[in-house]
Protein backbone atom coordinates (compact mmCIF):
# COMPACT_ATOMS: atom_id res chain seq x y z
CA UNK A 1 0.00 0.00 0.00
CA UNK A 2 1.61 4.03 -0.63
CA UNK A 3 0.67 4.94 2.75
CA UNK A 4 -0.95 2.71 5.14
CA UNK A 5 0.37 1.77 8.74
CA UNK A 6 1.22 -1.73 8.43
CA UNK A 7 -1.27 -2.27 12.14
CA UNK A 8 -4.19 -1.37 9.96
CA UNK A 9 -3.21 -3.63 7.10
CA UNK A 10 -2.74 -6.20 10.12
CA UNK A 11 -6.26 -5.45 11.35
CA UNK A 12 -7.94 -5.96 7.82
CA UNK A 13 -6.21 -8.72 7.29
CA UNK A 14 -7.04 -10.58 10.53
CA UNK A 15 -10.55 -9.48 10.26
CA UNK A 16 -10.62 -7.16 13.37
CA UNK A 17 -11.87 -4.14 10.73
CA UNK A 18 -15.82 -4.76 10.18
CA UNK A 19 -16.99 -1.10 8.55
CA UNK A 20 -15.58 1.94 6.80
CA UNK A 21 -16.89 5.38 7.47
CA UNK A 22 -16.48 8.45 5.55
CA UNK A 23 -16.16 11.89 7.11
CA UNK A 24 -17.99 14.89 5.15
CA UNK A 25 -14.31 16.53 4.76
CA UNK A 26 -13.85 13.68 2.34
CA UNK A 27 -17.35 14.15 0.38
CA UNK A 28 -16.48 17.77 0.23
CA UNK A 29 -13.09 16.97 -1.13
CA UNK A 30 -14.48 15.16 -3.98
CA UNK A 31 -16.81 17.77 -4.75
CA UNK A 32 -19.93 15.82 -3.80
CA UNK A 33 -19.37 13.86 -7.07
CA UNK A 34 -21.50 10.93 -5.44
CA UNK A 35 -22.30 9.01 -8.89
CA UNK A 36 -18.69 9.38 -10.28
CA UNK A 37 -14.99 8.83 -9.07
CA UNK A 38 -13.81 7.24 -6.09
CA UNK A 39 -17.63 8.11 -4.03
CA UNK A 40 -19.15 5.40 -6.80
CA UNK A 41 -16.45 2.87 -5.71
CA UNK A 42 -17.84 2.53 -2.18
CA UNK A 43 -20.31 0.52 -3.93
CA UNK A 44 -18.11 -2.33 -3.97
CA UNK A 45 -19.00 -3.20 -0.33
CA UNK A 46 -22.35 -3.84 -0.77
CA UNK A 47 -22.96 -7.69 0.36
CA UNK A 48 -19.68 -8.15 1.52
CA UNK A 49 -18.34 -8.48 5.10
CA UNK A 50 -17.52 -4.83 5.14
CA UNK A 51 -20.69 -2.60 6.48
CA UNK A 52 -20.41 1.01 5.14
CA UNK A 53 -21.57 3.67 8.26
CA UNK A 54 -23.00 6.81 7.76
CA UNK A 55 -23.64 8.67 10.96
CA UNK A 56 -26.59 10.89 10.86
CA UNK A 57 -24.73 14.08 11.75
CA UNK A 58 -22.54 13.23 8.47
CA UNK A 59 -25.72 12.80 6.32
CA UNK A 60 -27.21 15.90 7.34
CA UNK A 61 -24.43 17.80 6.62
CA UNK A 62 -23.47 16.11 3.08
CA UNK A 63 -27.41 16.89 2.11
CA UNK A 64 -26.86 20.26 3.19
CA UNK A 65 -23.84 20.87 1.02
CA UNK A 66 -25.41 19.10 -1.64
CA UNK A 67 -28.30 21.46 -1.47
CA UNK A 68 -26.15 24.32 -1.10
CA UNK A 69 -24.77 23.32 -4.81
CA UNK A 70 -28.17 22.78 -6.32
CA UNK A 71 -29.10 26.35 -5.09
CA UNK A 72 -25.89 27.62 -6.30
CA UNK A 73 -26.13 26.45 -9.70
CA UNK A 74 -29.64 27.08 -9.53
CA UNK A 75 -28.56 30.87 -8.82
CA UNK A 76 -26.60 30.70 -12.11
CA UNK A 77 -29.30 29.17 -13.90
CA UNK A 78 -31.66 32.28 -13.18
CA UNK A 79 -28.64 34.48 -14.52
CA UNK A 80 -28.48 32.71 -17.34
CA UNK A 81 -32.00 32.25 -18.23
CA UNK A 82 -32.16 36.89 -17.41
CA UNK A 83 -29.59 37.11 -20.09
CA UNK A 84 -31.16 34.73 -22.43
CA UNK A 85 -34.35 36.74 -22.19
CA UNK A 86 -32.76 40.06 -22.94
CA UNK A 87 -31.29 38.20 -26.11
CA UNK A 88 -34.27 36.74 -27.26
CA UNK A 89 -32.78 33.33 -27.37
CA UNK A 90 -35.71 31.10 -26.56
CA UNK A 91 -37.52 32.92 -29.33
CA UNK A 92 -35.82 31.16 -31.50
CA UNK A 93 -37.46 27.76 -30.50
CA UNK A 94 -40.79 26.35 -31.64
CA UNK A 95 -42.51 26.22 -28.47
CA UNK A 96 -40.46 28.36 -26.26
CA UNK A 97 -43.13 28.65 -23.03
CA UNK A 98 -43.16 24.79 -21.98
CA UNK A 99 -38.99 25.01 -22.16
CA UNK A 100 -39.32 28.13 -19.96
CA UNK A 101 -41.22 26.80 -17.43
CA UNK A 102 -39.07 23.92 -17.00
CA UNK A 103 -36.03 26.31 -16.66
CA UNK A 104 -38.24 28.08 -14.15
CA UNK A 105 -39.44 24.80 -12.22
CA UNK A 106 -35.61 23.47 -11.83
CA UNK A 107 -34.22 26.86 -10.34
CA UNK A 108 -37.35 26.82 -7.64
CA UNK A 109 -35.93 26.54 -4.21
CA UNK A 110 -37.75 23.61 -3.49
CA UNK A 111 -35.63 21.66 -6.53
CA UNK A 112 -32.46 21.99 -4.95
CA UNK A 113 -33.47 20.70 -1.39
CA UNK A 114 -35.43 17.58 -3.22
CA UNK A 115 -32.63 16.47 -5.51
CA UNK A 116 -30.19 16.90 -2.82
CA UNK A 117 -31.85 14.46 -0.79
CA UNK A 118 -32.67 11.78 -3.53
CA UNK A 119 -28.95 11.91 -4.64
CA UNK A 120 -28.07 10.76 -1.22
CA UNK A 121 -30.48 8.51 -0.62
CA UNK A 122 -29.14 6.82 -4.40
CA UNK A 123 -26.14 6.95 -2.56
CA UNK A 124 -27.05 5.49 0.64
CA UNK A 125 -28.73 2.28 -1.12
CA UNK A 126 -25.59 1.92 -3.62
CA UNK A 127 -23.61 1.75 -0.90
CA UNK A 128 -25.69 -0.41 1.32
CA UNK A 129 -24.93 2.34 3.86
CA UNK A 130 -26.35 1.89 7.37
CA UNK A 131 -27.44 5.33 8.89
CA UNK A 132 -26.46 4.93 12.39
CA UNK A 133 -28.18 7.81 14.68
CA UNK A 134 -26.52 9.36 16.91
CA UNK A 135 -29.45 8.86 19.96
CA UNK A 136 -28.88 4.99 19.98
CA UNK A 137 -25.28 4.91 20.03
CA UNK A 138 -24.02 8.50 22.60
CA UNK A 139 -25.38 10.52 25.16
CA UNK A 140 -25.37 14.09 25.76
CA UNK A 141 -23.06 13.36 28.42
CA UNK A 142 -20.83 11.76 26.67
CA UNK A 143 -20.17 15.04 24.43
CA UNK A 144 -20.18 17.39 27.63
CA UNK A 145 -17.31 15.78 29.07
CA UNK A 146 -14.97 15.71 26.22
CA UNK A 147 -15.89 19.62 25.36
CA UNK A 148 -15.25 20.47 29.11
CA UNK A 149 -12.12 18.52 29.05
CA UNK A 150 -11.16 19.65 25.76
CA UNK A 151 -10.67 16.11 24.25
CA UNK A 152 -10.15 15.14 20.64
CA UNK A 153 -11.91 16.69 18.37
CA UNK A 154 -12.35 19.35 21.00
CA UNK A 155 -9.61 21.53 21.08
CA UNK A 156 -8.26 24.01 24.35
CA UNK A 157 -9.26 27.32 22.61
CA UNK A 158 -11.15 28.58 19.64
CA UNK A 159 -14.81 28.00 18.08
CA UNK A 160 -14.89 24.32 20.07
CA UNK A 161 -18.35 24.76 19.22
CA UNK A 162 -18.45 23.92 15.53
CA UNK A 163 -16.74 20.60 16.37
CA UNK A 164 -19.56 19.66 18.08
CA UNK A 165 -21.36 17.72 15.01
CA UNK A 166 -17.42 16.24 14.37
CA UNK A 167 -17.98 14.67 18.84
CA UNK A 168 -21.17 13.55 18.17
CA UNK A 169 -20.50 11.28 14.84
CA UNK A 170 -17.09 10.43 15.97
CA UNK A 171 -18.86 9.48 19.27
CA UNK A 172 -21.92 7.52 16.95
CA UNK A 173 -19.36 5.26 15.25
CA UNK A 174 -17.40 4.47 18.65
CA UNK A 175 -20.65 3.73 19.97
CA UNK A 176 -20.83 1.33 17.06
CA UNK A 177 -17.19 -0.46 17.22
CA UNK A 178 -17.85 -1.13 20.70
CA UNK A 179 -21.44 -2.71 20.46
CA UNK A 180 -19.66 -5.39 17.56
CA UNK A 181 -16.94 -6.02 18.72
CA UNK A 182 -14.75 -4.65 15.10
CA UNK A 183 -12.86 -1.47 14.25
CA UNK A 184 -14.31 1.13 11.95
CA UNK A 185 -11.57 2.10 9.05
CA UNK A 186 -12.34 6.24 9.47
CA UNK A 187 -11.30 8.36 5.98
CA UNK A 188 -10.84 12.05 7.13
CA UNK A 189 -8.19 14.61 6.36
CA UNK A 190 -9.55 16.64 9.24
CA UNK A 191 -6.95 17.47 12.23
CA UNK A 192 -9.68 16.67 14.97
CA UNK A 193 -11.01 13.77 13.57
CA UNK A 194 -7.13 12.65 13.35
CA UNK A 195 -6.45 13.30 16.65
CA UNK A 196 -9.23 11.67 17.82
CA UNK A 197 -8.78 8.63 15.74
CA UNK A 198 -5.15 8.26 17.63
CA UNK A 199 -6.12 7.78 20.90
CA UNK A 200 -9.53 5.95 20.42
CA UNK A 201 -9.19 1.67 20.50
CA UNK A 202 -12.49 1.02 17.78
CA UNK A 203 -11.67 3.80 15.18
CA UNK A 204 -8.65 3.67 12.81
CA UNK A 205 -7.86 6.73 10.48
CA UNK A 206 -6.83 7.32 6.54
CA UNK A 207 -6.74 10.21 5.02
CA UNK A 208 -7.00 9.39 1.53
CA UNK A 209 -10.03 7.81 0.23
CA UNK A 210 -7.82 5.95 -2.84
CA UNK A 211 -5.45 4.66 0.08
CA UNK A 212 -8.68 3.56 2.45
CA UNK A 213 -10.20 1.31 -1.10
CA UNK A 214 -6.92 0.11 -2.25
CA UNK A 215 -6.12 -1.42 1.15
CA UNK A 216 -9.58 -3.81 0.95
CA UNK A 217 -8.44 -5.06 -2.68
CA UNK A 218 -7.03 -7.92 -2.81
CA UNK A 219 -3.90 -9.69 -4.29
CA UNK A 220 -4.62 -9.98 -7.61
CA UNK A 221 -5.91 -6.41 -8.04
CA UNK A 222 -2.29 -5.64 -6.55
CA UNK A 223 -0.62 -7.48 -8.57
CA UNK A 224 -2.36 -5.98 -11.68
CA UNK A 225 -1.25 -2.74 -10.50
CA UNK A 226 2.39 -3.86 -10.15
CA UNK A 227 2.39 -4.88 -13.67
CA UNK A 228 0.93 -1.39 -15.18
CA UNK A 229 3.60 0.28 -13.41
CA UNK A 230 6.20 -2.06 -14.67
CA UNK A 231 5.39 -1.45 -17.80
CA UNK A 232 6.01 1.80 -17.91
CA UNK A 233 10.00 1.41 -18.45
CA UNK A 234 11.33 0.12 -21.35
CA UNK A 235 12.79 -3.32 -21.21
CA UNK A 236 10.36 -4.13 -18.57
CA UNK A 237 7.82 -6.96 -17.80
CA UNK A 238 6.44 -6.79 -21.62
CA UNK A 239 9.66 -5.40 -23.23
CA UNK A 240 7.40 -2.44 -24.59
CA UNK A 241 6.94 0.55 -22.72
CA UNK A 242 3.00 1.14 -22.35
CA UNK A 243 1.70 -2.32 -23.84
CA UNK A 244 -1.65 -0.79 -23.14
CA UNK A 245 -1.44 2.04 -24.69
CA UNK A 246 -2.60 3.70 -21.10
CA UNK A 247 -0.97 7.34 -22.29
CA UNK A 248 -2.79 7.31 -25.62
CA UNK A 249 -5.96 6.43 -23.54
CA UNK A 250 -5.75 9.30 -20.95
CA UNK A 251 -5.03 12.13 -23.65
CA UNK A 252 -8.20 11.17 -24.94
CA UNK A 253 -10.02 11.16 -21.98
CA UNK A 254 -8.96 14.41 -21.36
CA UNK A 255 -9.52 16.14 -24.50
CA UNK A 256 -12.93 14.52 -24.46
CA UNK A 257 -13.88 15.57 -20.68
CA UNK A 258 -11.21 19.03 -20.09
CA UNK A 259 -14.05 20.47 -18.07
CA UNK A 260 -12.83 18.01 -15.52
CA UNK A 261 -9.78 19.94 -15.26
CA UNK A 262 -10.79 23.64 -13.39
CA UNK A 263 -8.43 26.30 -13.39
CA UNK A 264 -7.93 28.63 -10.89
CA UNK A 265 -6.53 32.20 -12.52
CA UNK A 266 -4.02 34.59 -10.95
CA UNK A 267 -3.52 38.19 -12.55
CA UNK A 268 -2.68 41.87 -12.10
CA UNK A 269 -4.40 44.34 -14.66
CA UNK A 270 -4.71 47.96 -14.25
CA UNK A 271 -8.16 47.56 -15.59
CA UNK A 272 -11.09 45.78 -13.49
CA UNK A 273 -11.15 42.03 -15.48
CA UNK A 274 -13.18 39.29 -15.34
CA UNK A 275 -12.20 35.71 -16.61
CA UNK A 276 -14.31 34.94 -19.28
CA UNK A 277 -12.99 31.12 -20.70
CA UNK A 278 -10.52 29.08 -20.28
CA UNK A 279 -9.63 26.68 -23.04
CA UNK A 280 -7.07 24.18 -22.52
CA UNK A 281 -5.75 21.81 -25.74
CA UNK A 282 -4.45 18.95 -24.38
CA UNK A 283 -1.37 17.59 -26.17
CA UNK A 284 0.64 14.88 -24.45
CA UNK A 285 0.47 12.29 -21.41
CA UNK A 286 3.49 11.40 -19.49
CA UNK A 287 3.12 8.96 -16.82
CA UNK A 288 5.75 8.52 -14.10
CA UNK A 289 8.25 6.12 -14.27
CA UNK A 290 7.73 2.71 -12.45
CA UNK A 291 9.25 3.15 -9.27
CA UNK A 292 7.18 6.60 -8.94
CA UNK A 293 4.00 4.45 -10.25
CA UNK A 294 4.09 2.53 -7.51
CA UNK A 295 3.60 4.98 -5.23
CA UNK A 296 1.21 6.69 -6.37
CA UNK A 297 -0.94 4.45 -8.50
CA UNK A 298 -3.69 2.51 -6.74
CA UNK A 299 -5.93 -0.27 -6.94
CA UNK A 300 -9.25 0.74 -6.03
CA UNK A 301 -11.98 -1.89 -6.90
CA UNK A 302 -11.70 -5.29 -8.16
CA UNK A 303 -14.05 -7.65 -9.36
CA UNK A 304 -14.92 -10.82 -11.84
CA UNK A 305 -13.29 -9.80 -15.52
CA UNK A 306 -12.19 -6.06 -14.19
CA UNK A 307 -10.06 -3.89 -12.01
CA UNK A 308 -10.32 -0.33 -11.40
CA UNK A 309 -6.62 1.14 -10.89
CA UNK A 310 -6.15 5.49 -10.03
CA UNK A 311 -3.38 6.64 -11.89
CA UNK A 312 -1.95 10.03 -11.77
CA UNK A 313 0.19 11.77 -14.82
CA UNK A 314 1.06 14.84 -16.21
CA UNK A 315 -0.48 16.42 -19.19
CA UNK A 316 1.42 18.85 -21.40
CA UNK A 317 -1.65 21.60 -22.93
CA UNK A 318 -1.60 24.86 -24.23
CA UNK A 319 -3.75 26.44 -22.09
CA UNK A 320 -5.85 30.02 -23.57
CA UNK A 321 -7.11 32.49 -20.66
CA UNK A 322 -9.84 35.03 -22.13
CA UNK A 323 -10.91 37.75 -20.03
CA UNK A 324 -13.36 40.92 -20.46
CA UNK A 325 -11.80 44.23 -19.19
CA UNK A 326 -13.44 47.45 -17.56
CA UNK A 327 -12.34 50.70 -16.22
CA UNK A 328 -14.32 52.61 -13.60
CA UNK A 329 -15.31 56.37 -13.80
CA UNK A 330 -15.86 57.90 -10.82
CA UNK A 331 -17.67 60.71 -12.00
CA UNK A 332 -20.85 59.02 -13.43
CA UNK A 333 -20.16 55.68 -11.27
CA UNK A 334 -20.28 53.35 -14.44
CA UNK A 335 -17.78 50.95 -15.76
CA UNK A 336 -16.60 51.50 -19.43
CA UNK A 337 -16.14 48.54 -21.54
CA UNK A 338 -12.19 48.19 -22.37
CA UNK A 339 -12.48 45.15 -24.49
CA UNK A 340 -11.62 41.71 -24.58
CA UNK A 341 -7.82 40.21 -24.45
CA UNK A 342 -6.41 36.60 -24.33
CA UNK A 343 -3.42 34.78 -22.78
CA UNK A 344 -1.53 31.81 -23.89
CA UNK A 345 0.75 29.77 -21.93
CA UNK A 346 1.85 26.32 -22.25
CA UNK A 347 1.59 24.07 -19.04
CA UNK A 348 2.06 21.31 -17.17
CA UNK A 349 -1.01 19.93 -15.42
CA UNK A 350 -0.62 17.24 -12.63
CA UNK A 351 -4.25 15.01 -13.03
CA UNK A 352 -5.26 11.86 -11.61
CA UNK A 353 -7.78 9.37 -13.50
CA UNK A 354 -9.80 6.13 -13.11
CA UNK A 355 -9.00 3.32 -14.79
CA UNK A 356 -11.35 0.17 -15.84
CA UNK A 357 -9.04 -2.38 -16.97
CA UNK A 358 -10.88 -5.29 -18.41
CA UNK A 359 -9.90 -9.12 -19.77
CA UNK A 360 -8.30 -12.03 -18.04
CA UNK A 361 -7.35 -10.27 -15.04
CA UNK A 362 -4.12 -9.69 -14.32
CA UNK A 363 -2.75 -12.34 -17.92
CA UNK A 364 -4.41 -10.67 -20.35
CA UNK A 365 -5.68 -6.60 -19.54
CA UNK A 366 -7.25 -3.96 -22.02
CA UNK A 367 -7.80 -0.56 -20.94
CA UNK A 368 -11.90 -0.42 -21.16
CA UNK A 369 -12.65 3.11 -19.61
CA UNK A 370 -10.83 5.88 -18.31
CA UNK A 371 -12.59 8.22 -16.02
CA UNK A 372 -10.76 11.80 -15.34
CA UNK A 373 -11.42 12.53 -11.88
CA UNK A 374 -12.19 16.17 -11.39
CA UNK A 375 -9.22 18.59 -11.03
CA UNK A 376 -7.72 22.04 -10.17
CA UNK A 377 -4.44 23.70 -11.87
CA UNK A 378 -3.19 27.05 -10.56
CA UNK A 379 -1.84 29.31 -13.36
CA UNK A 380 0.13 32.99 -12.66
CA UNK A 381 -0.26 35.15 -15.66
CA UNK A 382 1.45 37.92 -14.29
CA UNK A 383 0.52 41.31 -16.10
CA UNK A 384 -2.68 41.40 -18.63
CA UNK A 385 -4.26 43.69 -20.47
CA UNK A 386 -6.74 44.14 -23.50
CA UNK A 387 -5.33 43.25 -27.15
CA UNK A 388 -5.62 46.57 -28.32
CA UNK A 389 -2.45 47.36 -25.70
CA UNK A 390 -0.22 44.91 -27.46
CA UNK A 391 1.21 46.80 -30.24
CA UNK A 392 4.74 48.11 -29.80
CA UNK A 393 4.25 51.15 -27.91
CA UNK A 394 2.68 49.12 -24.83
CA UNK A 395 4.99 46.66 -23.32
CA UNK A 396 2.63 45.70 -20.21
CA UNK A 397 0.47 43.50 -22.09
CA UNK A 398 1.12 40.27 -21.17
CA UNK A 399 3.06 37.20 -21.95
CA UNK A 400 1.39 35.42 -24.48
CA UNK A 401 4.19 32.96 -25.46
Amino acid sequence: MRYMDQAILDDLQHGRIGAIALDTEVFDAKQLNLETGLLKRVAQFVDSEITVLLPDVVASEVEAHLRQAASEAQGKLKRAMRLMEQAQLLSLVDGATPAKQLLERIAEPAAATEVASERLAAWIERSGAVVLHAGEHVTLDQVLLRYFDAKPPFAASGPKKNEFPDAVALLTLEGWAEQQQRKVLVVSNDPDWVRYCATSPGLVVVRDLADALGAFQGETARYACRWVCESLALGGVSRVRDPLNLEAALLYALQMHSERIEFAIEADSQFYFQEDTVEPDFEDVELPDPVKAEELFEAVDYGKGYVVLQVEGTARARVASYFKFQRYYSSDGDYLPMGHGSVVRNEQIRFRALVTLTGDIPARMAVDEVEILTGLHHMELGTIGPDWLGDPDHSDAGDTE
